[in-house]
């Protein structure tokens, strides 16, 4: 693992899946949800969370599991990830490579806390929607978390 910060994410690539992603920064808007890239071709990096390489914190990485109009989004798989499964982060300097430790769901808004806790060990954070598709709300009703943690 790295002793010092790589740099914000750029890339994103789960091996085991077969799926390869740019990363863009987001934020967290004023209804206080984390911000999701548009195009579902891409995943969102929260950049006032941890960058790859950081010593705490969790680099936490969202996205789209899929869109109406553009069909399956970079994450569409996610759920299929298994414990042991690699997941690496390129930035500019370089590429850090997690091991998935966990994927869960979790019902819309009860994110667990600690995904998004600048302390604690170093970790990775995948997000994105999953569970039954809700047609009156238009909006799925769970999040699918993944978290690793980085390769010895």
């Amino acid at each position: 693992m790295a002793s010092v910060p790589l740099g914000p994410p750029v890339t994103v690539r789960l091996p085991t899946l077969g799926t390869a992603a740019a990363v863009v920064p987001v934020d967290v808007g004023p209804d206080r949800a984390l911000g999701v890239p548009d195009d579902p071709r891409l995943v969102g990096w929260w950049q006032a969370g941890a960058q790859p390489g950081s010593a705490a914190g969790a680099v936490v990485l969202d996205g789209h599991v899929d869109t109406r109009r553009d069909g399956p989004g970079a994450l569409f798989r996610l759920t299929e990830l298994q414990p042991g499964d690699p997941v690496v982060v390129g930035t500019a300097a370089g590429e850090l490579t997690y091991v998935v430790v966990e994927v869960r769901s979790h019902p819309k808004g009860q994110l667990p806390a600690e995904a998004f806790d600048a302390g604690g060990a170093p970790r990775l954070v995948l997000v994105t929607c999953g569970g039954p598709f809700d047609r009156q709300l238009r909006r799925y009703t769970e999040n699918v978390v993944a978290q690793a943690v980085p390769a010895r």
